[in-house]
């Protein structure tokens, strides 16, 4: 900890913003494809080293922290220092540098001549490779460059590394110390030396030899998680890291993993920047990294990359909250656009219907459809998205006019104007429940009585008279009514006129009350609910023609069509 490092204090975007960092924090780039994720890593590296590029980063300040002294201790400790008469050569992971300065001379002018001390970028391009077999070096004199090399001299290293490939794949990584002019990593579970052997006996090596396989031998998956692991874990001089897409070749469990492994292990002497399209990486961060996680969505128009910062507050509110873990509305931040609806099967639906290319046109829609599991959870999960710039629309049922508290939570966090929205929906609620178009419970028992008549003796209950039973309780109530007949069972004339124009003021903000009451009533010759109903209407029907469709199709088209620059692709300069 009293070593020297070298952070970003402050790193200013395209667009104009300004982000102060402190030199622990782990700063996450989320986002749509071509938004500039990748390119603001490597202009970053830039921007330390000197060679700055400035289309998505257009400056970065560095931070220097240490004394000359501790410098000196520090280039002492980790490069190799040849004199050369009047001059010095300083050697390390691959850098050198001839210069007339001494050690204590360097801190902190010359400071960026060791950039590959301080910075380390792991490339998605290299993720594979970097864990293949390495050079073997004179282990007394020579100077480790490479995880490698340094878990040869660091048992616990290669044990800890080990560790954590083993939680990710159920097998050990065992550095080959036997494998002569380059050093291996096999995979296999490691063994315990017999009686008269110990780790480094001929017998031991050869047993570990034949129970394993080399690691370069292996899946992509394996390769690329154990190279981001090595460096991530071995070096201990970096105190600015940039890792690109680290989940590349993992699946969703390991992607997970190792974004926990990157907020706990990474050093507390250094920043971490990474560029991420998975969700499982980001649950994996917000999981333990909280008080630094610093996560940025970042999104183009046209040349300019805007960054939007998710308060931290909202990170740690994520993080203790389990329904908002362990939904999809995380993997909304990756997409240009995101609509949320009430369940799962609305989501089904109304994505098929937006999958068709009459509807979407040419360029296929980067639109995520999210469900809350009812309507109370639809404002925050709104809420949270927009927090970030995500362009939100939400879908609910007719209903959603019948509880005030869920109604006005959903148009503020749509940043609409509850006060004009309430006068509209309180005189259509109150409307709706003075009409009558609903059955009393007497009316209700003789449905059911006379649907008992017509049952069989014997055999299962027919599925035909479950349904028309259950419609039946679906004319309970006013609401039920409702959702039942959409807008043709409103009262008509001036309630049906304020419903127009509320479903209207209600669409300009990206509330869109489905007009015929529920899902199913895009389609009422099929019976069912839900996902089941769902199922039914995409297996048997044409859902680009078919007639009864038609008002499902436009309904779908209006979302879709009412923000579509959000969600084309964009076409300006890739990145």
């Amino acid at each position: 900890m009293n070593s020297p490092a070298v952070t970003f204090q402050t790193v200013t975007f395209s667009d104009g913003t300004v982000v102060e960092l402190e030199e622990s924090d782990v700063m996450v780039l989320v986002g749509p494809h071509n938004a500039g994720k990748s390119l603001a890593l490597t202009e970053l590296e830039g921007h330390f080293s000197g060679l700055v590029g400035s289309k998505v980063v257009s400056t970065a300040s560095i931070r220097k922290t240490g004394s000359k002294e501790a410098f000196t201790k520090w280039v002492e400790r980790h490069v190799r220092i040849e004199p050369q008469g009047s001059h010095w050569t300083y050697s390390a992971f691959g850098n050198s540098l001839y210069t007339p300065n001494p050690p204590d001379q360097l801190w902190p002018q010359h400071i960026q001549s060791f950039n590959r001390l301080f910075c380390k970028r792991i490339a998605t391009e290299t993720r594979i490779t970097d864990s293949n077999p390495v050079e073997a070096i004179d282990i007394l004199a020579g100077m480790p460059i490479h995880p490698i090399q340094m878990m040869f001299k660091n048992v616990e290293l290669e044990l800890k590394i080990s560790e954590y490939f083993r939680r990710a794949f159920g097998k050990d990584i065992i550095l080959d110390r036997a494998s002569g002019a380059n050093w291996h990593l096999l995979v296999g579970d490691r063994l315990t030396p017999l009686e008269g052997e110990d780790r480094i006996s001929d017998a031991y090596l050869s047993r570990v030899r034949l129970s394993t396989v080399q690691l370069n031998q292996q899946g992509d998956g394996m390769r690329s998680f154990a190279s981001v692991i090595m460096h991530l874990l071995a070096p201990t001089t970096f105190t600015l890291l940039m890792l690109d897409e680290p989940e590349a070749f993992l699946h969703p469990p390991q992607a997970r993993l190792l974004g926990e492994i990157i907020a706990t292990q990474k050093s507390p002497r250094a920043q971490l920047f990474l560029a991420t399209h998975s969700p499982d990486v980001l649950q994996g961060l917000i999981n333990v990294a909280t008080e630094h996680l610093r996560l940025l969505r970042m999104q183009r128009d046209g040349n300019v990359n805007r960054i939007k910062e998710l308060d931290k507050e909202f990170v740690k509110e994520i993080s203790r909250d389990p329904l908002m873990k362990h939904s999809s509305v995380l993997s909304g931040l990756f997409h240009k656009r995101v609509i949320v609806c009430e369940g799962d099967a609305d989501c089904m639906f109304y994505g098929s219907i937006l999958d068709l290319t009459e509807i979407h046109g040419e360029t296929h829609p980067d639109v995520l459809f999210v469900h809350g599991g009812g309507k109370d959870r639809l404002a925050k999960l709104a809420k949270t998205l927009i927090a970030l710039d995500v362009p939100v629309d939400i879908v609910a049922d007719m209903d959603l006019l019948n509880d005030e508290n869920i109604f006005r939570a959903i148009v503020e966090a749509l940043d609409g104007d509850w006060d004009v929205v309430k006068p509209m929906a309180r005189a259509i609620k109150k409307a709706i429940e003075e009409h009558k178009p609903w059955l009393n419970a007497n009316e209700i028992k003789k449905g059911i009585v006379e649907i008992l008549d017509r049952l069989p003796s014997t055999g299962e209950f027919p599925e035909r008279q479950q349904s028309e039973i259950r419609k039946l309780f679906r004319k309970a109530s006013p609401w039920d009514a409702i959702k039942s007949g959409g807008q043709a069972a409103l009262p008509p004339g001036e309630t049906t006129r304020k419903f127009q124009e509320l479903r209207e003021f209600c669409s300009q903000m990206g509330l869109w009350i489905v007009p015929v009451g529920e899902l199913e009533g895009f389609c009422k010759s099929i019976g069912g609910h839900g996902p089941r109903w769902v199922r039914q209407v995409i297996e048997e029907r044409d859902l680009a023609t078919d007639q009864e469709l038609e008002s499902a199709r436009k309904f779908v088209k209006q979302v879709w069509e009412s923000r579509r620059s959000y969600a084309m692709g964009d076409t300006a300069q890739g990145i």
